[in-house]
């Protein structure tokens, strides 16, 4: 029981970040005229936030399934 109750809180936590993460204060933070390797710095951000966010969604659902 307790497990699935840090569970739930990890799946909140990580919703959370991820919104905070793709909110308007560090979208602007990113939003620059600058490039790395000829792809604007706002493009590499959300792409990998969202690759971050798949990661976390993976490890999060491979410790549900695990038997420990």
């Amino acid at each position: 029981m307790r497990a699935r109750v840090k569970t739930r809180a990890s799946w909140a936590l990580g919703g959370i970040v991820v919104f905070l993460l793709l909110n308007y204060p560090l979208l602007q933070i990113f939003n620059l005229d600058a490039t790395w390797g000829g792809i604007p710095l706002l493009v590499l951000y959300l792409h990998g936030v969202w690759l971050g966010a798949i990661v976390a969604l993976y490890a999060l659902g491979r410790g549900l399934t695990s038997r420990d």
